[in-house]
């Protein structure tokens, strides 16, 4: 007889136990958390070397490769200075005086000169008279001096040549004692001219305009010499530059300034893909670390700068960003709000770091509290409105 309802049974307990699981596990209440989202921009720093064969994700490095080149650079600087010199040359009359008894031959050429060294030189030859005395009852009274006027020209071009009358005073040339020498006139015509010039601060220009294009020079030499695929990084380019030289000396009269010199590069190339990939990975592992988790696989990435440690190294910066949610442990948090009232859910709700939306269903009044079992609360992490919506 019992052998015959033996199945029968056996369903019947089964059934019975697995409505007994089911309920004791039966979550009795909902609690929907919307977690704490943000937007996180980050800076990491991803290893590029020389050494480096293959990208390594975990250690966050990439290879790298050197890239050299050598090159001469020139550039035009136009002159700010200038240097003013003579024109014409300043001309006039000057009057030889002889206080001798004897004729004075004045050579084509002789030099007369100003006490403070201007200098003139006579365009014709002369004779100067001798003095002429005068007697009064067979004695010697009184002597007029000889004269001629001669004309002269200035030795320099340049209103240095203008000098005021009276100033001519000192006879230059040859030996001619008891000769005297004078300008009853201002001397004129002296004129200047200005003439563009090699100034200091072109040199200095002409330095720093060398020093950009050398390193606009490089930079686009350094592209087309690195390997296909690979991407200079242009923080990574070192220029070395030999001394320039000039075409002309400061001061020195000339329309323009040139220079050269010779330069050499070098410089680390990248995959620009590997870098991100590695910057990506070291993002995510960062933000995980710190408790949250990126809501969808956009992350926005920029390499910002690098720093060459060798000829070999260098650390690339990279700033990534995404918006990240905070972590919540649905398990945990079910565990804490086991046995509470609902107000004291709410309480602990509210204040709990990553939790910025929370609702409880079904609804009851604040004193009434959750189930004891954590098994029989669902903790749902999500949008609170949209779960509410549901």
């Amino acid at each position: 007889m019992w052998f015959g309802r033996g199945p029968a049974m056996t369903t019947g307990l089964a059934a019975l136990l697995i409505f007994c699981v089911l309920y004791a596990f039966w979550p009795r209440a909902t609690v929907v958390v919307s977690p704490e989202v943000s937007e996180v921009c980050r800076k990491v720093t991803v290893e590029a070397s020389t050494a480096v064969t293959v990208v390594d994700v975990d250690g966050g490095r990439v290879p790298a490769r050197a890239v050299k080149d050598s090159f001469t650079v020139s550039v035009k600087v136009p002159v700010s200075g200038s240097v003013r010199s003579g024109a014409t040359k300043a001309s006039g009359r000057v009057a030889f005086v002889n206080e001798t008894e004897r004729a004075v031959s004045v050579p084509k050429g002789t030099m007369v000169a100003t006490a403070a060294g201007v200098r003139f030189r006579t365009v014709e030859a002369a004779v100067v008279p001798p003095a002429t005395v005068r007697h009064f009852m067979g004695l010697a009274v009184d002597a007029d001096s000889g004269m001629t006027v001669v004309d002269v020209e200035a030795e320099e071009p340049g209103t240095s040549g203008n000098v005021a009358a009276g100033r001519i005073t000192v006879v230059v040339a040859g030996a001619f004692p008891g000769l005297k020498v004078t300008n009853p006139e201002p001397t004129s015509g002296g004129e200047d001219k200005i003439t563009p010039a090699v100034s200091p601060v072109d040199l200095a220009t002409a330095r720093r305009l060398i020093a950009s294009e050398a390193a606009r020079e490089a930079a686009a030499r350094l592209a087309v010499k690195s390997p296909a695929g690979f991407s200079v990084v242009r923080d990574t380019i070192v220029v070395e530059r030999q001394e320039p030289t000039f075409s002309a000396a400061p001061f020195t009269p000339s329309a323009e300034l040139r220079a050269s010199c010779r330069a050499s590069a070098s410089a680390l190339a990248v995959k620009e893909a590997e870098v991100l990939k590695v910057a990506r990975g070291k993002f995510l592992s960062e933000v995980v670390a710190g408790g949250g988790e990126v809501i969808s696989s956009a992350v926005e990435m920029k390499i910002t700068g690098a720093a060459r440690k060798s000829s070999a190294a260098a650390s690339i910066d990279v700033t990534a960003q995404a918006r990240v949610s905070a972590k919540v442990d649905a398990d945990k948090l079910a565990r804490e709000l086991a046995g509470k009232s609902v107000r004291e859910a709410e309480s602990l709700l509210a204040t709990r770091q990553g939790v910025s939306g929370f609702s409880i269903y079904p609804q009851a009044d604040s004193e009434a509290r959750l189930p004891r079992f954590p098994s029989w609360i669902h903790v749902i992490v999500g949008d609170v409105d949209a779960a509410g919506r549901g």
